[in-house]
């Protein structure tokens, strides 16, 4: 009963979602003189579509915790983590920025960037995918943690995901580069509701990882068939170029966007893999204890890449010769991740507890170290938004050789650090959590280290963010947000109490920003052009 109330909500978000699409089509009517608001548009219709998509996710995350034991579902989080991450990012290659950043400047190339970058995505996905994922198994094998026949089997048949995600990618990056993402992002929601009812359908008639994989591999390729007809509609027919010479001049460019993404994904998640190795017989536990609360910081992480996305395309018009509106777009969008990220951060620390056992339920006899990993990890979140959009500030410069030995600065402390303290931690303190909070201390450490890595190569160009001038005042009032959450849960018990404190908190951060003067004139001023009342 509860599946079929599910599945018909499901389906009345998509009516109403449909509806938006059709009423945003026949109402919106877009300024190309108005930077601001169209930024505005791409990153407001992306975040609340990507709320939506990561809604679904949180459901069938709820559902799973109550079907599949710990360990199971740790087999599973790893499974996803190694292809729908590190062999995504490998096999994407950078290609997507690229495509992006060169079409924005030059749309008449659009057509035969395409089939290129396409032709050699499909070749990184046949030639290198397979070996990698072998390695990785023959590695856990070696070191006495072999993967479970399940997750293995899991892992190879997530592999057939990469084929029609490559294509899905690549049509992506073309929305990008004309400023329409509401289109891929919208689609993102159709393809989450597939996914939704695929899992569910696997719940329902015989729970296991391996037949998610094979629910994933059907909805993907669903996906690209979707964006085989909006490509042929708005853009042209997708063609491949096996160009020797083309696809060798593109390596040497890509390259440096993809060991980017590559390195900033090991100081990000390679922990995992760190903490499964030398977590002895609680491996698969640990893995899924560590695991959750990167499933709940990924809701917030839908705010970087919505609001950076959105604003690449200006940046890549503006790095040739207008360096002050570059300096004007980059801080002030620096400006409202910072303001966003620092309410997140309190917010998942004083729930903590809540979250984890909501998304928990019975799964795990002790969550304690879940909760504390969660309130560790929220505050990378304001270093990472913040390096988030440097990064791209960056490739828009043509920089990104220099954020490569950036991130190879960044990966290299995390995988030293990580190596050094998650077995001492373990190990030493006879506690396996020991080693979940010290790999979550360092992944804060690792975003501090990035972003002293950032700050000169930009300082070279002219444009140093001025970030502690741009946290204090969301800092001071998120503390002030904290305290008034602290004190309700303290009033009010258990879930009344946190109930109130969500619905109280967005309040007195806005009250704390405006008395401090985070939302002054200019933000005013900022909010007249996004509705047009501009004079």
């Amino acid at each position: 009963m509860r599946l079929t109330w599910l599945t018909a909500a499901l389906l009345a978000t998509l009516a109403l979602a449909g509806l938006a699409a059709v009423l945003w089509r026949r109402f919106y009517r877009d300024d190309p003189a108005n930077a601001a608001r169209r930024i505005f548009k791409n990153s407001a219709v992306t975040f609340a579509l990507r709320m939506l998509v990561k809604t679904l996710d949180m459901i069938v995350l709820f559902i799973l915790a109550g079907t599949l034991a710990a360990g199971v579902l740790g087999d599973y989080d790893l499974a996803a983590l190694l292809v729908g991450q590190y062999l995504v990012i490998f096999t994407e290659f950078g290609l997507g920025v690229l495509l992006t950043r060169e079409v924005a400047r030059d749309p008449g190339a659009a057509q035969r960037l395409f089939g290129t970058t396409l032709a050699l995505r499909l070749l990184l996905v046949l030639v290198g995918a397979l070996p990698v994922a072998l390695l990785v198994a023959g590695v856990y094998a070696l070191l006495g943690q072999p993967l479970s026949p399940a997750g293995a089997t899991a892992v190879f048949v997530l592999l057939l995901t990469l084929v029609p995600g490559a294509y899905s990618g690549a049509v992506t990056a073309l929305y990008n580069a004309s400023e329409r993402m509401e289109v891929p992002a919208l689609l993102e929601l159709v393809t989450a509701a597939l996914n939704f009812l695929a899992r569910i359908a696997v719940i329902a008639l015989a729970p296991s990882i391996v037949g998610l994989a094979w629910a994933a591999v059907a909805v993907s390729t669903v996906t690209a068939g979707a964006f085989f007809g909006l490509q042929r509609r708005h853009f042209f027919a997708p063609s491949l170029t096996f160009d020797r010479t083309a696809l060798r001049a593109l390596l040497p460019v890509a390259l440096p966007l993809m060991l980017n993404n590559l390195l900033s994904a090991v100081f990000f998640r390679f922990d995992v893999f760190i903490v499964r190795a030398f977590g002895g017989e609680a491996a698969t536990l640990l893995v899924a204890q560590y695991t959750r609360p990167y499933q709940l910081l990924n809701i917030a992480m839908i705010v970087p890449p919505a609001v950076t996305f959105a604003v690449f395309p200006l940046l890549a018009r503006r790095a040739g010769g207008d360096r002050a509106g570059f300096a004007t777009a980059q801080n002030r969008t620096l400006q409202i991740l910072l303001a966003l990220a620092f309410p997140l951060a309190m917010g998942l620390t004083v729930l903590a507890h809540d979250l984890i056992q909501l998304f928990t339920r019975a799964q795990f006899h002790d969550y304690q170290p879940s909760v504390v990993v969660l309130a560790i990890l929220a505050w990378f979140l304001p270093l990472s938004f913040a390096n988030g959009l440097l990064q791209y500030a960056l490739i828009a410069l043509d920089r990104q050789r220099a954020i490569t030995r950036a991130f190879v600065i960044g990966a290299l402390f995390n995988l030293v650090a990580n190596l050094i303290a998650v077995p001492v931690a373990t190990l030493g303190f006879g506690q396996p959590a020991w080693g979940l909070y010290a790999a979550a201390g360092i992944t804060i450490l690792s975003e501090l280290v990035l972003y002293l890595v950032f700050r000169p190569l930009l300082r070279e160009e002219g444009l140093p963010p001025p970030l502690v001038a741009l946290s204090w005042r969301p800092a001071v009032a998120a503390l002030a947000m904290g305290a008034a959450m602290l004190a309700l849960k303290a009033l009010l018990p258990d879930w009344p109490g946190s109930v109130a404190a969500a619905l109280v908190a967005p309040l007195v951060y806005g009250g704390a920003m405006w008395a401090s003067g985070g939302i002054g004139p200019e933000e005013r001023a900022l909010a007249r052009r996004i509705l047009g009342r501009a004079p």
